[in-house]
């Protein structure tokens, strides 16, 4: 069943697929999001697609780990790469959490928000080499 909201859960339900996610973002974070999938799964990494869009995973120190999340504009929140730190602490360490965090608000500046859970807000609005920052950034992770 395609990804759809549903107002008694107050969330969305169903599996978004490629078609549907890509229908659903903005045109710029669109192509960056493409080149950024591309990558990770060129790299022989996994995606696994949920209700509200796509989860980038790796196998880091032998187990697989969901590094971030990639969701398409819903309910007045724009286009955006959601991680949450606590998260990447407990699966890969504080040091690494923390040169991830570095790397991605150097690369994203001002699209960066928050601290425990980080939102990178319109990715495809960023310059070309900031956007190739950010992929290297979480690409380079595994």
């Amino acid at each position: 069943m395609p990804s759809h909201y549903d107002a008694k859960k107050n969330c969305r339900v169903g599996t978004m697929d490629e078609e549907q996610f890509f229908s659903e973002c903005d045109p710029k974070s669109g192509a960056f999001f493409r080149d950024l999938l591309q990558a990770w799964s060129s790299a022989g990494r996994q995606l696994r697609w949920g209700a509200g869009g796509v989860g980038l995973r790796a196998i880091i120190d032998g187990r697989e780990i969901g590094i971030c999340f990639l969701t398409p504009a819903f309910r007045g929140k724009k286009d955006r790469i959601e991680l949450t730190c606590a998260s990447l602490r407990k699966q890969f360490g504080d040091t690494r959490c923390e040169n991830l965090v570095a790397a991605l608000r150097k690369a994203a500046g001002d699209r960066v928000a928050g601290t425990s859970m980080i939102s990178i807000i319109q990715p495809g609005d960023l310059p070309a080499t900031a956007q190739k920052a950010l992929s290297r950034a979480l690409t380079a992770l595994a």
